[in-house]
Parts: structure tokens; sequence; C-alpha cells
């Protein structure tokens, strides 16, 4: 595949390769944010709550202001999200407020159950309360003396990493990348599971 060009906003983002750039554009900003410093696109740090589980509820927030979603995709793409669309998803997600959802709270849903926005939020849901419930066990093992190592579901805890891991693998070239064009919701949720799991 081509090398992807400078990715600066959502925006410029035409392509799987675009939209890996511009991850790593937010996992950059991210970072600079969760260690007080200016922003890399703008003088102050943009992001709301850069947690992971901030980032997770506030998506579930985003996709509930309407649950077809057509609010948020920024492209006439049939029901589909489209790269630049989940990106300018991903760029509003900075400043939005998470809001916790009890009555999401005990979704149980799987990437291969996603086919649409409603769908993608019950999903995004049970991704926000498994990454707290997976931060809480690795603090109890920590707190017992125990090695927290592995073993959880989460291979990263901090934002920036989850957002690398997801510019990685889809940077990554396997059978199962052809799947994600063109961009679906069913396909953002197996890029979601792959970002949870991806060293």
């Amino acid at each position: 595949m081509p090398v992807p060009r400078k990715t600066d906003s959502w925006q410029q983002v035409e392509s799987r390769r675009d939209f890996a750039a511009f991850l790593q554009l937010l996992s950059a900003d991210c970072e600079m944010a969760c260690r007080g410093q200016a922003s890399s696109t703008s003088a102050a740090p943009r992001w709301t709550n850069p947690s992971v589980d901030g980032f997770l509820w506030a998506w579930v927030r985003l996709l509930g202001s309407r649950l077809d979603g057509t609010d948020l995709l920024h492209e006439e793409a049939c029901g589909r999200p489209g790269w630049r669309g989940l990106a300018f998803q991903l760029d509003a997600l900075r400043t939005y407020e998470p809001g916790f959802d009890s009555a999401l709270a005990g979704s149980v849903a799987t990437p291969d159950e996603v086919d649409g926005a409603h769908d993608l939020r019950m999903y995004v849901a049970t991704l926000a309360v498994d990454f707290t419930r997976d931060q809480r066990a690795t603090r109890a093992k920590l707190s017992r003396g125990e090695w927290a190592g592995d073993g959880g579901s989460w291979v990263h805890s901090a934002l920036y990493n989850v957002l690398d891991a997801w510019a990685a693998w889809l940077a990554a070239d396997s059978p199962f990348h052809a799947q994600l064009e063109p961009v679906t919701w069913w396909s953002v949720a197996h890029q979601l599971a792959a970002a949870q799991v991806y060293e």
C-alpha cells in the first residue's frame, strides 16, 4: 500500500491509511494532554477526558445523541460511517463529555452483532465496562503483591497507547483487512476489538 500523506485533520482522511495516520495524530495529542503539555494541533490540550473509559463513554453518548447516527457521519455513505466520518467522530470525542449510561452498563455485545450505530453504541458500552473491570482486577492483583503483567483483556491502560495500537493494526495487512472496506459499523467494532488486544 502507498505511504499515507500527513493527516492533520479529519477532513483530510480518505482511506484506511489516512485514518491510521489520523489515529497516530490523536494518540500524540492525547499523550501530550495526559502530560499537561500543549497539544500538537492547538495551543492547549483539547482532551476533556483522555482516559480509555472516558473516551468510550463519550463515544456512547455521542452515538446516542441520535440513534441512527446520521448526524455523526458527515458523509452521504448509505448509513456507513466511512473513514472520514469515523475520523470526524473521533475528533469530536476529544472534547465530548463522557456520559456513563447505567442502562447500557449491563450490555454484553460482540463485534459480530454490530450492524448499525445503535449496536456500536452497545458494543462500546460493553468495552467501557470491560475496561473498568479489567483495571480494577489489575489493581487488586497489584495490591495483593501478585504479578499483573498479563492475563487482562486490555493490553494497554492508556488511551494514547490504545489509539497507537489501533493505528498499528490498521497499517498492517492481513486477509481480514479486506473486510474493512467499505467502512461499516461492523468493521468499526472489529477495529475496536483489535485495538483492545493489539501490541
